[in-house]
This record gives C-alpha cells, structure tokens and sequence, in this order.
C-alpha cells in the first residue's frame, strides 16, 4: 500500500498533467484550424496557416484559443489519474524489481488492455428504465 501512496507517484502524476496541458496549449490553434476545415466548407482558405490567420483576422487574437479551458481540465484530470494509477500499479506489480522500458511497456499494454476491457464490459450493460424511456422519447 505503500507504494500506491507514493511520492514518486505522486511526481509522476503531476509530470503527466502538466505535460500533456503544456502540450495542448501549444497546439490547441491547429486543433481550432482542424475543427474549422472539417465543419465549414464555404471557408475561402485551405490551408492551416491561412485559417488561422483568417480566424485571428474576423475574431480576435484569443479566437484560436476559444473552448481552451473546459479540454485542459479535463485533459489535467485525466491524464493526472492516469498516470498516478500506471505508476501505482507498476510499482507494486514490479515489488523493488530493476524498472525497464520492455517491463513498463508490458505493464502499460496490461493495465490499458484490462481498463478497456472493464469499459467495454460496462459501457454494454442494459439502462435501467427510466433512462432508456427518456431516450427513446428525444429527451436525452
């Protein structure tokens, strides 16, 4: 249990959120250049560059950015949990051993394979009835 509490985890947590934010911050324009290409086809240009040039231009300087917030914190969570939990679970599935890039590849493929597994189990239980009568009439 020691282990699963640990600071090491704990760094390793707070590495992971804070790069995949740093990340996302750094390419969310492309992700804004992407979205507008795929949604509005009557736009004049097509190029990446020239859309966010173009965004920039008719909405503002901070338009390339709108809707930033709400993915990076729930980017930071997960990624922070992630993390946190790989490292847990490869500390004590690990127990003091040498850690190795093939060892931490093989305990990555496991946890994320038995995590998509338990998802998949969920994610095809029958809903109850009032969620599903709600569904059927359009209100959810």
């Amino acid at each position: 249990m020691a282990s699963v509490l640990s600071y090491e985890s704990l760094v390793h947590a707070v590495a992971g959120a804070v790069g995949s934010v740093t990340a996302m911050t750094v390419f969310f324009p492309l992700d804004t250049a992407r979205l507008r290409l795929q949604v509005d086809e009557k736009r004049k240009s097509k190029t990446t560059h020239m859309v966010l040039l173009e965004i920039i231009k008719e909405e503002g300087l901070l338009a390339p950015y709108r809707g930033w917030f709400p993915v990076i914190s729930s980017l930071c969570c997960s990624n922070f949990v992630y993390f946190y939990a790989f490292n847990s679970l490869k500390a004590v599935w690990v127990k003091g051993q040498n850690s190795t890039t093939g060892k931490d590849l093989v305990v990555g493929f496991v946890a994320v394979s038995k995590a998509v597994y338990l998802l998949y189990l969920t994610s095809h239980y029958p809903p109850d009835k009032s969620a599903y009568s709600l569904m059927t009439c359009g209100r959810i």
